[in-house]
């Protein structure tokens, strides 16, 4: 017979009897259906300050030693990455648009929810809201503010140990851009060989995708490739910032991206040092390739797939039961042979492109479910600014709907509040409960889910570089488990997306290691050890569990 361990409440009574119960269920089994329903429990932010990271080396997983190891940022690999979107983010000048000075101003709550890099979507004159189709690479919007604005945030980072990485748009310019209206119809432009032409009077060119404002730069023409090589050498002398988010790396050939690495790198002084990081769309066995000599880090859209299943559609989540919530496994499994010893891979639930993790999910505890999971995984974890809170956007009307303001304040109006973008039909309102206001210092909250998870990331190095495991869970169509260990610890992770409880045995090595128990890093309980050599623990109704087994 099985012993069958309910995690369900963090009382002595009930951990005694859990405790009594491995010695006195050898004859009986718990039936998992008979369990009442629990609440998830969330986490303690006060039992978990953030503490000092210490330094890891690359993740475990590593691919066969046939590819040679590349040399990536050390400090990547211990960081959690946050996407901001700077006209949405924080106001100070009162013109409802967002500006670095604003992101200055959050840089302590930013530290506070334990992230350690900033990615600012583009920052650079533009004629569009989104910024991705730039008209001078050597300048900042004077909407977000000043290169001397970009200093101070810079170097206000790095008093804080976070880094500061900019977006590079390599693979177009916007149709305003001088070069571009120089050589539109005139074939004898000295900027005639810059963009990638359809005819031979210059009138039709190529573009991203369906957007014809935006047209494709050549980037394999010599004259093309200084101004893009010298633009981005131009802000890293200039603010010192820490990497590049290298946008639609698919439009500029292997050739060039190759060159980009060797220039950059060499100029920074340190290959390891400034990162390079590759938003490459495609299959785990197209995006391989960039690593050869290209970038360091890529975005892993595979795993993203598989668990949020759309982009674009609300409602696929795996986490939903729209598709296994197990199938990441394979591609991480995948990605251990395609990429190269030292690649780094970049984890998130929704970037500035995609359907909000809440409204994939449309409940907070399976968001907590979700972070849960992200926050354990292999890699380096992104948050997208207002995941943390559970803002909402489903792309319905629009990318727009994705990029609402940033909701700071319960009522929407005060200090910070962008209103460039606040139509009556908006998808986060007042009074909603999503709001840093609402939730901070909320021991129940979705933001402090994410604090906590983020300071238990930065306490165990296990979970940053420990090896993965999967483990498999016989019909438990819903339910994830995986380990994450090295020499040091180890982690059993448990997820139940089902409304259901679920039953999740442990296997006969696990059960070695377990002789001593467990705690669960997410409530602070203990798990008594098993007494026989079948064990099996009784997962609550949306609820996850981090155990570490107790040395």
């Amino acid at each position: 017979m099985k012993n069958f361990i309910p995690i369900t409440s963090l009382s002595k009574q009930i951990f005694l009897a859990l405790a009594i119960g491995t010695i006195l269920l050898g004859c009986s089994t718990a039936s998992p259906t008979n369990l009442p329903p629990t609440s998830p429990t969330t986490l303690p932010t006060q039992s978990l300050p953030t503490p000092t990271i210490r330094p890891t080396d690359h993740p475990t997983i590593r691919p066969p030693a046939s590819k040679p190891v590349i040399q990536t940022p050390a400090w990547f690999n211990d960081v959690v990455l946050y996407e901001i979107f700077p006209r949405s983010f924080n106001d100070t000048n009162g013109d409802g648009i967002g500006d670095l000075k604003g992101i200055t101003q959050k840089l302590d709550y930013l530290k506070n929810l334990g992230v350690g890099a900033l990615w600012l979507t583009p920052i650079h004159p533009s004629p569009s809201y989104h910024g991705y189709d730039i008209t001078d690479y050597f300048k900042i919007n004077p909407e977000f503010g000043t290169e001397e604005d970009l200093i101070e945030l810079v170097n206000e980072a790095h008093k804080r140990d976070m880094k500061i990485i900019l977006d590079f748009v390599a693979g177009h310019t916007s149709k305003q851009h001088p070069f571009f209206q120089d050589a539109f119809g005139n074939p004898k432009s000295k900027y005639a060989k810059w963009y990638r032409w359809l005819n031979d009077t210059h009138t039709k060119y190529e573009h991203f995708g369906t957007a014809t404002s935006l047209p494709s730069l050549d980037q394999d023409n010599p004259d093309t490739r200084a101004y893009l090589m010298d633009a981005a050498k131009y802000w890293i002398d200039k603010a010192n910032i820490d990497g590049y988010r290298l946008d639609f790396a698919l439009g500029p050939s292997h050739d060039f991206w190759k060159a980009f690495r060797a220039e950059i790198k060499t100029f920074r002084g340190s290959v390891s040092d400034f990162l390079l990081l590759g938003e490459v769309w495609t299959s785990g066995l197209k995006i391989a390739p960039y690593y050869d000599n290209e970038f360091d880090a890529t975005f892993d859209f595979p795993v993203y797939f598989d668990l949020m299943g759309s982009h674009e559609r609300a409602g696929k989540s795996a986490l939903l039961g729209k598709g296994s919530p197990s199938a990441f496994q394979s591609s991480l499994k995948a990605q251990t042979r395609l990429y190269h010893p030292g690649a780094q891979s970049v984890r998130f639930l929704n970037n500035h492109d995609t359907v909000r993790a809440m409204s994939q999910l449309n409940d907070t505890q399976r968001a907590k479910l979700a972070a849960t999971l992200l926050l354990t995984l292999p890699g380096t974890p992104m948050i997208y600014y207002g995941e943390e809170i559970g803002m909402r956007g489903d792309k319905t009307d629009g990318d727009k709907s994705v990029r609402e303001p940033m909701d700071w304040h319960a009522s929407e109006n005060g200090a910070g509040m962008t209103t460039w973008n606040k139509p009556a039909a908006r998808f986060n309102t007042a009074n909603d409960g999503v709001s840093v206001e609402e939730q901070e210092n909320n021991k129940d909250s979705l933001l402090e889910h994410y604090r906590a998870l983020i300071a238990l990331r930065a306490k165990y190095p296990t979970l940053r570089a420990g090896e993965f495991v999967a483990l498999p869970l016989q019909g438990n169509p819903k339910a994830i488990a995986f380990l994450r260990r090295d020499e040091n610890e180890t982690f059993i992770v448990f997820l139940n997306s089902e409304t259901q409880p679920v039953t999740m045995s442990l296997d006969a090595q696990t059960i070695q290691e377990a002789m001593n128990g467990f705690t669960d890093e997410l409530t602070g309980a203990f798990i008594p050890p098993p007494v026989i050599d079948k064990y099996a623990l009784v997962v609550s109704p949306l609820s996850a569990h981090l155990l570490r087994v107790k040395k």
